[in-house]
């Protein structure tokens, strides 16, 4: 297996066969790796450490990213749907215009 840390020695990828598009990766016997290492694995959370591949001590998981809208797309969102209210006010009394014209033209008659 070959790895590839970072500057704290944590590391941020590894191949089982092959190559990564990086020239510093490291050579690892697989003697060497921890049992649940491939299972347990994510970024960081092992240090390579004397040659030796241990758990993270000051690992701490990423924050899930926060896709909620920005203050922009709440704003957007409100202007959308006042402009679908909007449209289908017009569509009602548009609808409610003709009926009238209708009966002026026939004279109230059906």
């Amino acid at each position: 297996m070959k790895i590839e840390v970072n500057d704290n020695n944590e590391i941020v990828a590894y191949v089982k066969h092959g190559d990564i598009l990086d020239d510093n990766l490291i050579e690892i016997e697989e003697d060497k790796i921890p049992d649940g290492f491939y299972k347990n694995y994510k970024p960081s959370f092992y240090l390579l450490k004397n040659n030796a591949i241990i758990e993270n001590p000051n690992y701490v998981a990423p924050k899930p990213p926060t896709d909620s809208p920005s203050n922009l797309e709440k704003r957007f969102a409100a202007i959308s749907y006042q402009q679908m209210a909007d449209s289908q006010t017009i569509s009602v009394l548009q609808k409610q215009d003709a009926q009238m014209a209708y009966q002026i033209m026939t004279g109230g008659k059906q």
